[in-house]
């Protein structure tokens, strides 16, 4: 009987592990996508704060994906950070156009990132 117990333990530390870490997930990509809509927005004006903004995406970046990666790996993540400072350049350069081709690669890799570390039945099937 203690045995079970233990077990039922152990499984509820796991099934609170992962529903705290789908959370997180969530609410990281949920703030990621805001922020590269606003600067989406500026690239459409092509106003000067879009870099001040992708600036302040990129530390925020850096910062949560540390964080993530303690619990995961995907390349995609790091091939994130490199998109992320080379809007950065194309922005420092003045180039709207490659900013904003930048900009949309970003959003999608959001997606597909977020999808990746996120939990799906078909990754269980």
């Amino acid at each position: 009987m203690k045995k079970v117990f233990v077990a039922l333990a152990v499984l509820s530390i796991i099934l609170s592990a992962g529903v705290l870490e789908h959370m997180y997930i969530d609410r990281t990509f949920d703030q990621l996508d805001q922020m590269l809509y606003a600067i989406e927005e500026q690239l459409h004006a092509e106003s000067d704060q879009a870099l001040s903004l992708t600036k302040e995406l990129s530390l925020w970046w850096e910062q949560k994906r540390k964080h993530i990666e303690l619990f995961t790996f995907s390349p995609d993540i790091r091939a994130f950070s490199v998109a992320l400072a080379e809007q950065e350049g194309s922005l420092e350069c003045g180039d709207f156009n490659n900013a904003m081709s930048k900009c949309q690669s970003l959003i999608s890799m959001s997606k597909n990132i977020h999808q990746i570390l996120d939990f799906n039945l078909e990754d269980v099937i």
